[in-house]
């Protein structure tokens, strides 16, 4: 018995170190795992705000170039005022560069001449051009004269033929009603004869009475089918007629309409080589222009012994903002090169400022803030530029306090939206450029009044984001979870793992 008790007890012993050792190899366990913080998917506002700078430069800007060789020997400097100079910049040409302004002047004089017969040639062009467009279009009306004329006109068809048999229905009428007397008195006769009061001679003759009155029945008879046979005959031969006469009247129609087409297309082609004419002409215009400008240029370069002035004031009110990399006094400059850039002062300033393409809520016409050293400014975005990952957006403001140069801090917001699915952005993550989010489902355990947590995973399609939170939706239409969804965690994790739910304060998240 004593032995038994004592079995019994470390029997008892056992089990308890055993199940001790289960729970507390389980909790060790749960040491190992790693722990989130979760959060749920509810509903809230998003509220996009972006941030950029960028330089503020003037609006309105122009190049100036040279119209001519030479050197510098005069040039306002960036940031001057044209209003405070007479002169832009003078340039002055070497012997060797008069020279080549007097060959210059005989070329441009050739040129004008050969300009002078272009424009005459083309004159002639146009005046051609133009009697054939009046050639055409009086061609045009009589064939649409012809046409309506053709349209108005009866069509002249054969008379149908008639069938008249009421001729013969008379000849047969009065042929039977002779047949059927000449029968009644032959009965008569062959009774008479019977008897013996008439001769025999009577009956024949009135046997031959009949039988005349039988074929001239049928001769009536045949003469009436011929009628018939006849009229169909006629009735075809006016169907053909009237068909042909038909289809004669259309193609005449259509060969008129044909005629039409091809004048309307003539006339067309004679326009649109009347505009190109006249586009020459304005080209050959604008061209003697440009060439009576060249030639009074060089003249006055030549009466000024080289020198040619570019006044400021036919650039009033404007700012030099800057002055050809490389130039200076003494500096030699080609004909047709620029020179200087300059800015008019209407106090109208441009902001480029670089932002994210996912920042996709910036739009044109949309209002922005703009901080510039301690000033707060508001402008308005007027252009998006693609420009490789990013929007290069213009923002357009008005000041007198600017002057250029100044470096702006550009914040535009896109509004406040309500979502019916918000998660913080720390929830969202993202893999090959293919958002995603991670969240657990609760399984109770076999032993014990505690759940484990397993991880799971969704693809979703973010809809508009702030610097805080994420609007979304499950891929493919997919319902998204009702479950905590992990926004942050102490050690890597993906999908299929156990995991260890704590406060988000309660460690470092590594996500």
């Amino acid at each position: 018995m004593v032995y038994k008790k004592v079995l019994q007890r470390i029997t008892i012993v056992f089990l308890g170190i055993l199940i001790f050792l289960t729970f507390f190899s389980r909790t060790l366990l749960d040491l190992q795992i790693p722990r989130v913080s979760v959060d749920f998917i509810k509903q809230g506002s998003i509220n996009p705000t972006a941030v950029s700078s960028g330089i503020v430069t003037h609006a309105d800007t122009e190049r100036i170039f040279s119209h001519v060789s030479g050197r510098i020997i005069q040039i306002m400097q960036k940031g001057e005022n044209t209003d405070d100079h007479w002169v832009l910049f003078t340039i002055i040409s070497d012997t060797q560069a008069l020279k080549a302004l007097m060959d210059q002047l005989e070329q441009a004089g050739h040129e004008l001449q050969m300009n002078a017969l272009a424009i005459e040639q083309t004159g002639y062009d146009l005046q051609a051009n133009a009697i054939s467009i009046e050639q055409t279009e009086l061609n045009l009306i009589n064939a649409e004269g012809r046409l309506a004329f053709l349209l108005e006109q009866p069509l002249d068809l054969p008379i149908p033929p008639v069938l008249d048999l009421l001729e013969f229905d008379i000849q047969l009428n009065a042929n039977t009603a002779s047949i059927e007397s000449a029968k009644s008195e032959l009965e008569k006769l062959k009774i008479l004869y019977a008897g013996g009061a008439v001769p025999r001679q009577d009956v024949v003759n009135k046997e031959a009475e009949l039988n005349r009155l039988s074929r001239t029945r049928d001769e009536i008879i045949a003469r009436q089918n011929m009628a018939v046979l006849n009229y169909g005959e006629a009735v075809e031969r006016h169907e053909k007629l009237t068909a042909s006469s038909i289809q004669n009247r259309e193609e005449q129609i259509q060969s008129q309409q044909n005629i039409i087409t091809g004048y309307n297309f003539a006339l067309s082609n004679q326009k649109t080589e009347r505009s190109r004419i006249e586009s020459r002409l304005a080209g050959q215009y604008i061209e003697r222009g440009r060439i009576e400008s060249r030639l009074l240029k060089i003249n006055e370069q030549i009466a000024a012994g080289g020198v040619t002035v570019v006044p400021s004031n036919s650039f009033p009110n404007r700012i030099i903002t800057e002055i050809a990399p490389g130039l200076d006094l003494g500096s030699m400059v080609a004909e047709y090169t620029p020179v200087m850039t300059t800015a008019i002062l209407n106090n109208r300033f441009i902001i480029k400022a670089p932002f994210p393409q996912i920042q996709d809520f910036i739009q044109p016409n949309q209002d922005a803030d703009i901080l510039i050293g301690a000033r707060r400014m508001e402008g308005k975005t007027i252009r998006v530029i693609p420009d490789g990952g990013t929007n290069l957006v213009y923002i357009e403001l008005y000041s007198s306090q600017l002057h250029g140069g100044e470096l702006a801090q550009v914040t535009i917001s896109g509004g406040n939206f309500n979502y019916p699915n918000i998660i913080p952005l720390s929830a969202l993550r993202e893999e090959r450029d293919e958002y995603y989010i991670l969240y657990v489902v609760p399984y109770e355990r076999r032993f014990g009044s505690s759940h484990d947590y397993i991880v799971y995973r969704m693809q979703v399609d973010v809809i508009q984001t702030d610097d805080r939170n994420a609007a979304i939706l499950g891929r493919f239409g997919m319902d998204l979870p009702n479950g905590p969804v992990i926004i942050n965690s102490d050690m890597p994790i993906s999908a299929t793992q156990r995991v260890r739910l704590v406060p988000g304060h309660d460690f470092a998240p590594t996500r």
